[in-house]
């Protein structure tokens, strides 16, 4: 008996139960894969409210603007709250996946780091810095129609099983997943124009301030849905179909991921350094390519 059947059989023994069908039982089925996300995660609010979480001012509110300025900016109208924003050059992610197989439904795990260089904060170009972003989910897939290619081999529904793409190694699926999301400013530096605070507001110097550091975790789900391709699989499928001799490249155990997923920060921050509400976001394409066993 074909291991990927073996695999399968031994991931719903409730329905082979149910439908009166023999059981083969086999250790999971694995797989590894490196993968690339397509970030859109480029900028960051500070504060709970946008204008009055972070005033910059002399007050005690100052004390939740950890890397703000206590002044603005000379002509501002304003308090450089309103503007409490730093911004980053778009970058997309490397990372990993890795996990188990149970023939319609999968668990695994997956881990992605970001970098992006420092454009601005609060309007001031960046002479200095970086945004990191490291994440981490754990997740359960589900692909449909594995499950209904395996009804059609336990109930003897042949068209369930012929006609069906996961019979030839493409499966599209929807997952779900549970982590945290991370991020890091490490060595802020930017310049700007102060009020010295005269009476008449013309007194300005330049200041350059230099080295700031901030950061946060969060709770975060994921959800995302795409196609795996297994290659041998699909080699297998195709030489069958067609009586074909196939490149022996079609046997390699390498299995292709195509999909989108959406990454969504659900709590306040766990080991604040900012102080302030630190809210992050994103979704992107996901591309991964691995072996499996």
């Amino acid at each position: 008996i074909k291991m990927k059947k073996i695999l399968k059989y031994s991931a719903i023994l409730s329905v082979a139960a149910a439908l009166s069908a023999p059981v083969a039982q086999a250790d999971t089925g694995g797989y590894a894969m490196v993968r690339s996300i397509d970030s859109h995660f480029h900028s960051l609010q500070f504060g709970n409210n946008t204008i009055y979480s972070c005033r910059g001012t002399a007050s005690a509110a100052s004390d939740r603007c950890r890397f703000a300025s206590n002044r603005r900016d000379l002509g501002d109208g304003v308090d450089e709250a309103r503007y409490n924003r730093l911004d980053w050059e778009k970058e997309d992610g490397d990372g990993f996946t890795i996990g188990a197989d149970y023939g319609f439904f999968r668990v695994e795990v997956d881990g992605t780091i970001i970098k992006g260089n420092v454009n601005s904060w609060r309007g001031h170009a960046a002479t200095e810095g970086r945004v990191w972003q490291p994440r981490i989910f754990s997740n359960v897939l589900v692909e449909p129609l594995d499950f209904l290619e395996l009804v059609g081999e336990f109930a003897g529904w042949e068209p369930l099983v012929k006609y069906n793409p996961a019979h030839y190694g493409i499966s599209p699926y929807a997952l779900g997943g549970y982590g945290l999301m991370g991020g890091f400013l490490d060595d802020l530096s930017y310049k700007r124009n102060v009020n010295r605070g005269t009476s008449d507001n013309t007194r300005e110097s330049e200041v350059e301030v230099r080295g700031m550091h901030a950061g946060g975790v969060i709770p975060a789900v994921q959800a995302g849905a795409g196609l795996n391709i297994g290659l041998d699989q699909l080699g297998r499928g195709l030489a069958g179909l067609t009586g074909a001799s196939l490149p022996n490249y079609f046997k390699l155990p390498i299995e292709f991921r195509v999909g989108y997923t959406w990454q969504i920060g659900i709590d306040s921050p766990l080991g604040d350094d900012i102080g302030e509400k630190l809210g992050i976001d994103d979704g992107g394409w996901t591309y991964a390519v691995g072996l499996k066993w």
